[in-house]
């Protein structure tokens, strides 16, 4: 793909279809997971709820130093106590770093790298909370490459452990829509993408799964190191724009030939 062989060293790219489309580019590349360090910790959550039925319904309480800032809602409203449904759907819906960081207390930092780790996903890493300036001055850094990336979104959406209905929605209808959909997701289209963005200071990526009738795709899309933040964002959106083209493509292909 032209678009990402530009880019040499500053960007990784994994993809697979349904149909069998399989596409990577330096996806075994460990970067700087910023928001993209949520889907294993969404996934985690949704594996320990088979083993406790009642888990989502737990109440996390906690007080004003908990609070850390950038992205998210939290830090704006009142209540210090909410569900941990609740708490995941912001984690995922408005990329809530406080709500990030309860999950990773209550679940555990070291729980939650293990689980990674016996998974297979051997690129991710997580070895700090999110906004923890401390930990990071010390090197400790989350860490994740396209290709795990890339299977923890598939997982969301396929096999026997995918998410429910209700928990798919935070991705479709989460509110930072400008990167792998944002050339299309505002018009007229029949393609739906289900998306986690991260970002920080030179780093943009983009994890998404996209469905066209009985057609899917998941690709993820990091980016590091671009000095003009505008070229990441215009490489991430024209790969979505492919990716939206291709599943309708064929789609439309397999329909002429039944007919």
């Amino acid at each position: 793909m032209k678009i990402v062989r530009l880019h040499e060293d500053q960007i990784s790219v994994a993809a697979e279809g349904s149909d069998g489309f399989s596409f990577t580019y330096q996806a075994g590349m460990p970067m700087v997971s910023a928001s993209l360090i949520k889907l294993p910790i969404l996934l985690y959550a949704f594996k320990e709820s088979d083993r406790y039925k009642k888990l989502f319904e737990h109440v996390v309480r906690f007080d004003d130093q908990q609070i850390v800032g950038g992205s998210g809602v939290l830090q704006i409203l009142s209540s210090r106590e909410w569900k941990l449904s609740d708490l995941l759907a912001l984690m995922i819906n408005v990329s809530d770093n406080t709500a990030t960081n309860l999950m990773i207390d209550f679940f555990g930092i070291s729980n939650l790298q293990k689980w990674v780790r016996d998974q297979g996903f051997l690129e991710t890493k997580i070895e700090r909370k999110l906004m923890d300036e401390a930990a990071q001055k010390e090197g400790q850094t989350n860490w994740i490459s396209a290709r795990d990336a890339n299977r923890m979104i598939q997982q969301l959406f396929i096999g026997s452990g995918a998410l429910p209905k209700e928990a798919q929605s935070w991705l479709l209808k989460q509110q930072f829509r400008y990167k792998l959909p944002g050339l299309f997701d505002e018009k007229d289209q029949p393609v739906a993408v289900y998306n986690k963005t991260g970002e920080m200071e030179a780093i943009d990526h983009d994890a998404g799964f996209f469905v066209y009738q009985k057609h899917s795709m998941a690709v993820t899309v990091m980016t590091s190191g671009f000095l003009n933040r505008q070229a990441a964002l215009f490489a991430i959106q024209n790969i979505g724009m492919h990716v939206q083209n291709y599943l309708i493509n064929v789609a439309q292909a397999q329909t002429e030939s039944l007919e």
